[in-house]
């Protein structure tokens, strides 16, 4: 619990001393004219037992006792009494990261432990939980890109969708959807970074083929470079290739094969990828292993960790309201002792006279 203006418990104690100072005063200076009569002390020790006048001293107790709670409760309501309910700091200038994965069927090559797809989401899923004061979006591709995940800071949400991707993720057997387009992931990724100005822009490619479909690779790159956006190209994979699990048969993995009976495997265009990172201002990495694959995102973690600026955003909840509505409550109570009772008071003086006079 804070005080917005505290400097009112200040004000209202040198208050409260001034009127304890001037009551005082007054009751010293006050003079009471009186004439001495004989047995005044049999008189007072009667008026003490009197019950008209207890009744009156327990008023006066408690006016005063409702006064002081008053002056209080509304002391404290002047003060402004707050609670912080939340606490969280917003990035001004900090990454924005965009992570492209390549989800061709390709990606079930088992040259990473279990496969490329499934080491990848691994090494990505580490990369993200990571972070803390970057942005991150995610992005899947093969004959076309989709976008899995806008730019978020909430890791969570993005770690969940990670968890979602397979090749089944993009249907690859509808007809512009095979194929792996490294060019248009690229295209599709600087639009995703339009709304990020005075942000660091990087995008993270992972793919383990050649690109064979869409928008020229290089054209892209040099598309992405004017809008400020470097690409790290990361070429997952043994270079000569490796068979591609497609499901299994009689309890036995089954491997795609070529029209003639032989194994079907990956092409890997390794020149491509390093053209992309030179000509964007990023790096190029090469996994083929899980290893490998774990450095290279450590690498750009430590290649990102940039300086940011942030603010510290504090909301407030004030509950001055409680100690206004105590305090007016009190003060009520005071008047009320100050002059309801003394009506009843009145009437019991006039029933015990008249019961005297009988």
């Amino acid at each position: 619990m804070e005080f917005a203006n505290i400097y009112i418990f200040g004000i209202n104690t040198i208050l409260l001393f001034l009127g304890i100072v001037f009551w005082w005063w007054r009751r010293k200076t006050k003079t009471i004219g009186a004439i001495r009569i004989p047995f005044v002390n049999d008189l007072q020790k009667a008026q003490d037992r009197s019950p008209l006048l207890s009744w009156r001293k327990f008023i006066v107790w408690l006016q005063w006792v409702f006064f002081v709670l008053a002056f209080i409760f509304l002391t404290i309501a002047l003060a402004r009494p707050q609670s912080i309910t939340e606490e969280k700091s917003i990035t001004k200038n900090g990454v924005d990261i965009l992570i492209a994965l390549d989800v061709s069927e390709s990606m079930l090559a088992e040259d990473l432990q279990p496969n490329r797809m499934e080491a990848a989401k691994k090494y990505i899923d580490e990369f993200v939980s990571r972070l803390q004061t970057d942005r991150v979006g995610l992005e899947v591709f093969s004959g076309k890109p989709f976008t899995q995940s806008p730019m978020s800071f909430d890791y969570n949400v993005i770690r969940y969708y990670l968890s979602e991707i397979s090749t089944d993720t993009i249907d690859q057997k509808r007809r512009g959807l095979g194929g792996t387009a490294i060019g248009d992931a690229i295209v599709a990724a600087i639009n995703r970074f339009k709304n990020t100005d005075g942000r660091t822009k990087v995008m993270i490619l992972l793919t383990d083929g050649e690109a064979n479909v869409g928008v020229d690779p290089l054209f892209a790159a040099e598309h992405a470079r004017s809008n400020g956006i470097k690409i790290y190209t990361i070429g997952l994979g043994k270079k000569e290739g490796a068979p591609i699990a497609v499901g299994t048969k009689n309890g036995k993995k089954v491997y795609a094969r070529n029209a003639d009976g032989s194994l079907f495997k990956t092409k890997f265009d390794e020149e491509t990828l390093q053209n992309i990172a030179q000509v964007s201002g990023g790096k190029y990495f090469y996994a083929n292993d899980n290893d490998s694959l774990q450095k290279s995102f450590e690498t750009i973690n430590a290649l990102e960790k940039t300086e940011y600026e942030a603010e510290t955003s504090i909301t407030t909840e004030d509950h001055f309201w409680i100690w206004l509505y105590l305090g007016f409550l009190t003060s009520i109570g005071a008047l009320l002792c100050r002059y309801a009772p003394f009506v009843g008071v009145k009437i019991k003086e006039k029933i015990l006279l008249h019961n005297t006079s009988q």
